[in-house]
């Protein structure tokens, strides 16, 4: 095989994890190679591989492929080994108790908030988040953190072909996001009212590591409890404690 034909299986193996993580157990082979845009025996192969690997496993009823457990652990593995996750997690977990509120981790991956992980003191069925789970980065408090903190460079980057969607009615507009943005980083912090999830009031702040990668620290509440929360005492307390971090 030369090297160009191994990158083409390397590119199309990962398409396959991806594409099984969204219909997983679900498509024929045949319907995976459509997918792929690859013959059904080179989609077989895929599979195969995979399937040695310990990555996916064919179900005896049905004859489809379907995730194993194996991608799981990795990425449990990973958020576990993650340094950042390691150095924000005691804190985050003393914030939620002290305030009963709940607290994220997150950073950006494309044009989205990933969750890192989640301390959780109440539960919102649209705030049912899961490690790894995304949502847009300029209706939500953690991503506003993260973006404010970018050059006017990479903010236009950013909003470059992005089709901005309307989840609340107090989801603003790319020009009322800028105004946001340039507030954020003013204040040190990024808010979000109902933006995204209706009763939902969250604050974030804005983290750099020393190798310049952006994260953000979320406090997660109801609109009862922002009166408590969003103090400036409890702000300032919060953002001293994340400066003997980073």
């Amino acid at each position: 095989m030369q090297k160009s034909d191994g990158i083409y299986a390397v590119k199309k193996t990962f398409q396959l994890l991806e594409l099984m993580v969204e219909h997983n157990g679900t498509l024929t082979v045949s319907q995976i190679s459509e997918h792929l845009q690859c013959s059904v025996s080179s989609a077989t192969r895929f599979l195969q591989t995979l399937q040695d690997q310990g990555y996916v496993r064919k179900n005896r009823q049905t004859g489809h492929y379907e995730l194993n457990y194996r991608l799981y652990s990795l990425g449990s593995k990973m958020v576990s080994n993650d340094p950042i996750v390691e150095k924000l997690r005691p804190l985050a977990h003393e914030v939620s108790q002290r305030y009963d509120i709940s607290v994220n981790s997150n950073t950006l991956l494309g044009k989205n908030a990933i969750l890192l992980f989640p301390v959780t003191r109440f539960y919102n069925k649209d705030l049912d988040f899961r490690i790894g789970e995304t949502a847009p980065a300029y209706c939500t408090s953690s991503g506003k953190a993260i973006l404010s903190q970018m050059s006017e460079e990479e903010l236009n980057l950013y909003f470059e072909g992005l089709q901005l969607r309307t989840f609340q009615r107090n989801t603003y507009t790319e020009e009322g996001i800028r105004e946001e943005l340039k507030a954020a980083k003013k204040n040190g912090y990024a808010v979000c009212q109902e933006e995204y999830v209706s009763g939902v009031f969250s604050v974030s702040f804005p983290l750099r590591d020393l190798h310049g990668h952006l994260y953000a620290f979320t406090l997660i509440m109801p609109l009862r409890k922002k009166k408590d929360v969003f103090q400036p005492k409890v702000l300032h307390d919060i953002r001293s404690q994340l400066k003997k971090i980073f």
